[in-house]
């Protein structure tokens, strides 16, 4: 009788424990943001990891100094970045041209050395794809044409706004 006690008493700790544990989500702070293990680990499914060097867009390398990339095809965006390493979402990429999937890495990349702030990345990344050579006015319109549509929200700026602000940074004359 003792034992069967016992058991039950397992068993009820047991399920309490994989009700806690399935309900945690991956902490997301400054100061402890997940590592790319953890995130593939929380979406599961075929999101994957890429080493530093290992995402190619239309055959061409994609670097963000050593940090990897995930490829996560349930993400609900074509990227994202958590500090540390990039996101990037191949079935939306695959419906948008070269000059756009690169902005987007690009623009991720410019979150791992410029911090936060959307413009701030926007800019990083038609500055990268023009001193890189892989971004001239024609693919500049690309991604315009693509963001345009966007409505602003609390961290972004609409994309006609937006636009205003890649043009100009396209254009600064101290980008070698």
């Amino acid at each position: 009788m003792q034992l069967s006690k016992l058991l039950m008493q397992l068993a009820a700790i047991a399920v309490g424990f994989a009700l806690v544990t399935s309900f945690c989500v991956i902490p997301v702070s400054a100061d402890n943001p997940p590592t790319p293990e953890e995130y593939v680990e929380y979406v599961g499914g075929d999101a994957r990891i890429l080493p530093a060097g290992g995402l190619k867009l239309d055959g061409d390398t994609q670097l963000c100094g050593r940090r990897p990339t995930v490829l996560d095809p349930n993400l609900d965006d074509y990227g994202a970045a958590y500090p540390g390493f990039l996101i990037m979402n191949p079935k939306l990429l695959s419906r948008v041209s070269t000059p756009v999937k690169k902005w987007i890495y690009a623009h991720e990349c410019g979150h791992q050395f410029r911090g936060p702030d959307e413009e701030t990345a926007d800019c990083f990344a038609v500055q990268r794809g023009r001193r890189y050579g892989w971004l001239n006015d024609t693919g500049l319109e690309e991604i315009c044409s693509f963001i345009a549509p966007a409505k602003g929200d609390m961290m972004h700026l609409g994309g006609s706004h937006r636009c205003v602000y890649m043009r100009r940074c396209y254009a600064d004359p101290s980008v070698r």
